[in-house]
């Protein structure tokens, strides 16, 4: 090959190449300069073309995130209800098991089993509060606050009626309400001014037995069902 073929052969290699970054960098540059895309939907699928993400808005013009497994069950939730957000995480099986949400009093957390039963819920408003629930859905335990900055806690049986009651009383003492299956108070254990305090009811609610530290010693009552004392001590 001569030496002005030579020239010639190399210059064009030189102009192909040049041209070839000059290409590559104006699509790096439009790709850059992006920075807004518009649509009502969104999809990203997976190397099987199967829908994993979608970011889409509703027919309300509300946004909303869903994420899905690989079976195309979703899994998780993000989205827009009137007050506020919302966030749902699902099991394999397609049963909300964590749900997040605003209302007009705060947010609230519910927690559920594998079956989508809700067995913990915490929400937030003016005071705060948490509810248990068995495996029927049925609340027996609950703790809150109460208007007076104070804990409170009831706790009911399988059929969902409070039996017993644990608070404080108007002067930051504690007390213990129990009840019997019907609902009926049977017992009370508190704070006097002297010390503790303790009656005991019959199944129709009257009492029937009082105990309580006076300022110097202690002091029971007996009653009949009727309710008249039938014996002291001392």
């Amino acid at each position: 090959m001569k030496k002005s073929e030579r020239i010639f052969l190399y210059t064009v290699l030189a102009i192909l190449v040049f041209y070839v970054f000059l290409v590559d960098g104006n699509v790096e540059s439009q790709v850059a300069i992006q920075e807004e895309i518009l649509a009502r939907r969104i999809a990203i699928v997976n190397d099987a073309g199967q829908e994993v993400v979608l970011l889409s808005a509703n027919e309300d013009d509300r946004g909303g995130v869903v994420i899905y497994n690989k079976d195309g069950t979703p899994v998780a939730l993000l989205g827009d209800v009137e007050v506020g957000g919302a966030m749902g995480i699902y099991n394999k099986d397609g049963n909300m098991v964590v749900n997040v949400v605003t209302d007009e009093a705060g947010g609230l957390i519910s927690l559920a089993n594998k079956d989508g039963t809700p067995l913990v819920s915490m929400m937030a408003s003016e005071y705060g509060g948490v509810v248990i629930y068995n495996k029927d859905g049925t609340s027996v335990v609950r703790m809150r606050v109460s208007d007076k900055d104070s804990g409170i806690m009831s706790v009911a049986n399988k059929d969902g009626t409070p039996v017993a009651y644990m608070g404080v009383s108007k002067d930051g003492s504690g007390g213990i309400n129990i009840d019997n299956k019907d609902g009926t108070p049977v017992a009370y254990i508190g704070v006097m001014e002297y010390g503790g305090i303790m009656s005991v009811a019959n199944k129709d609610g009257n009492f029937v037995a009082f105990m309580e530290a006076s300022e110097d010693d202690g002091l029971i009552l007996v009653y009949n069902k009727s309710g008249k004392v039938i014996g002291t001590l001392p």
